[in-house]
């Protein structure tokens, strides 16, 4: 017998899907909330636009190449 942690589980495809999709206006928008960074970065968007895969793929991409280079800017004001 199989058996499952919870139903999150055992969801069909389209109910994950919604479920994901539902969650991210609140994702962006805690992003935006916690993050200066993303705060700048998002500046332009509305949290409650991005229910969709094709929002979320219209949104602007960090690469890691951008991500090193933001970090060694601030190198001194994160230590202790």
């Amino acid at each position: 017998m199989v058996q499952y942690f919870d139903r999150l589980e055992t969801r069909s495809a389209d109910e994950r899907e919604s479920a994901l999709q539902s969650a991210l206006p609140a994702l962006v928008a805690h992003a935006k909330a916690k993050s200066p960074y993303f705060a700048r970065l998002l500046a332009s968007v509305d949290p409650r636009d991005i229910a969709s895969r094709h929002a979320l793929a219209a949104l602007p991409v960090t690469r890691k190449s951008q991500l090193l280079e933001r970090q060694e800017g601030h190198e001194g004001q994160f230590s202790q």
